[in-house]
């Protein structure tokens, strides 16, 4: 599985504290799905992706976030010595997944947000591509939440099952999706809610996960788009 699914996936609900959407009326739109948006933006000549010391300074600082009591920026760590999973049980899923874990991207870096009011916590992921890759990234990660609504695998936890649910995304960036992944925990540990936000502008992508259990995760949508503003501005949109 990948790097991504295995930070994703289920650990016990202590280890996710610590670790841890289109609108339109064209024709050709109507076979959108209902949880994606999309922003007209104007065409930019191709620029080289931004590098990971970039991204990690358009990464929010501490003083930003007034609802964290802290948010590290972390390199992504390397894959050759993470535990490896087999693929989830539905091959769109896998597909779903391997886009979030940010597998064709130039750079890449990991941002940890400790909620003040959250003790599950979230995170962001901003990623940079060249030429059309991030576009090819969101399409890919846009045609797999059509098909893909459930799936089994095998975590940290041992196996587990979880269901997708597609919902509208918010107008920021180029285009958006945002969805929910659901979870029973082990043990009768509750339902667990993780809420999706990616989004590209330009040629980065910016990929947002809110943890709760027992009730609906919701990552914060002002941070969501003073991030992608931020990012959009940096590549000169």
């Amino acid at each position: 599985m990948t790097a991504l699914t295995e930070r994703w996936i289920p650990a016990s609900t202590a280890m996710v504290a610590a670790a841890l959407v289109l609108s339109g009326c064209s024709d050709a739109e109507a076979d959108r799905p209902a949880g994606a948006s999309v922003t007209a933006a104007a065409s930019r000549s191709p620029e080289p992706p931004l590098t990971k010391e970039q991204l990690k300074l358009l990464a929010f600082k501490d003083g930003e976030v007034p609802q964290a009591h802290s948010a590290p920026v972390q390199d992504p760590g390397p894959k050759s010595g993470q535990k490896r999973f087999p693929p989830v049980s539905d091959a769109s899923c896998q597909r779903a997944l391997d886009v979030l874990g940010s597998e064709t991207a130039s750079a890449f870096v990991f941002q940890i947000f400790n909620w003040k009011e959250n003790i599950m916590g979230g995170d962001s992921t901003l990623a940079s591509y060249e030429g059309t890759k991030a576009q090819d990234a969101f399409r890919q990660l846009q045609e797999s939440l059509r098909t893909c609504k459930s799936f089994t695998g095998v975590g940290w936890t041992g196996k587990y099952k979880a269901k997708i649910t597609v919902e509208q995304a918010p107008d920021v960036g180029d285009e958006a999706l945002s969805f929910h992944l659901t979870m029973p925990l082990p043990d009768g540990g509750g339902l667990r809610d993780e809420h999706h936000v990616f989004v590209r502008t330009g040629n980065v992508t910016a990929s947002f996960q809110e943890l709760n259990v027992d009730r609906k995760a919701e990552f914060p949508l002002d941070l969501v788009k003073k991030q992608v503003d931020r990012l959009a501005s940096a590549q000169g949109g």
